[in-house]
């Protein structure tokens, strides 16, 4: 069930992504990772992702 669950959200959450260009996703990420990085840096959100993709936060 999780995994049709996990599906069923990528699916929806696609379509802002798909209406974007490849350059526009590019300056999306260019404009949205200092501030991520200065939130995270600040403690406000974990240093290590909780969604469960491994992903870790580089902010030094």
């Amino acid at each position: 069930m999780r995994t049709e669950v996990e599906k069923l959200t990528d699916e929806l959450a696609a379509a802002p992504w798909e209406a974007l260009t490849p350059g526009e996703t590019a300056r999306l990420a260019e404009l949205l990772v200092p501030p991520v990085l200065d939130i995270v840096g600040a403690g406000l959100l974990p240093s290590q992702s909780t969604l469960g993709i491994g992903l870790k936060y580089d902010y030094q």
